[in-house]
């Protein structure tokens, strides 16, 4: 029911430590109303983790730097199919890698003021379990729309996309087939999928790693080439002072 809905998401947007009672108030209430399958379920909604509080906080007040992170996410996702499918993709890969590192970088330092105003600690243990949330949820269709929803529960492995507990925004529709698919199906089908997913992760964290050792050689030279300036600079300095005390003694 939408009544429902705005509890429930008014849930996830209070302060962790008043989780707890508000759903337990919210289940009780559905309980009176009659609506029993509903209570139990509001009743299930586990407590969230502070990381993934922190994250759903990140989708309900800079809900325009998460957008630019889902975008970022799904053009790199295009990139990788292009790139397994034979295409030339390597730019657009590495143009999504580098949008989905700033999106992350930029929602984990509101992530820090986000906890400090909440009396909690930052810790960068902690900012990275926030970041590394937000960049498996970018690349998962699951995650992403709980990441947009607000509504995670526990924080999400990039390596394995693990822990996607939270309340679905949607429920996905199947398109009809010409006969009702087998356990055997479904298993491959599973499988399959399972398979390809981790063939696009290991080959973007191959193309990542590569953008990312490009970066560090670029500020390698940019920082050569500031020293190598302020060496000019001094030098011209010493030269001019040594022109003028020529001059003043000749």
């Amino acid at each position: 029911m939408p009544a429902t809905q705005d509890e429930i998401d008014r849930l996830f947007g209070l302060p962790l430590d008043e989780f707890t009672k508000a759903r337990n108030d919210i289940a009780r209430q559905l309980e009176r109303d009659g609506d029993a399958e509903g209570a139990a379920a509001v009743q299930a909604l586990p407590k969230p983790t502070v990381a993934a509080w922190t994250v759903n906080q990140l989708a309900r007040h800079d809900a325009a730097a998460v957008r630019e992170l889902l975008d970022a996410g799904e053009a790199l996702l295009k990139a990788q199919e292009r790139l397994l499918s034979g295409e030339e993709a390597t730019d657009s890969l590495r143009k999504a890698t580098l949008e989905e590192r700033d999106a992350i970088r930029a929602l984990s330092d509101r992530a820090g003021t986000i906890l400090q105003t909440a009396g909690r600690p930052a810790p960068q243990a902690m900012l990275e379990r926030v970041a590394a949330t937000l960049r498996a949820a970018a690349v998962d269709d699951e995650g992403r729309r709980l990441l947009e929803a607000g509504r995670l529960t526990a924080e999400l492995d990039p390596a394995g996309f693990g822990g996607l507990a939270g309340v679905p925004a949607t429920a996905s529709s199947r398109k009809p087939g010409p006969r009702k698919p087998s356990a055997a199906d479904k298993r491959r089908e599973r499988e399959e999928e399972q398979r390809r997913r981790q063939e696009l992760r290991q080959r973007a964290r191959g193309l990542e790693r590569a953008a990312r050792a490009a970066e560090r050689e670029a500020e390698k030279a940019e920082t050569a080439a500031e020293q190598a300036r302020r060496r000019a600079e001094q030098a011209r300095v010493e030269a001019d002072s040594a022109a003028k005390e020529a001059g003043t003694r000749f």
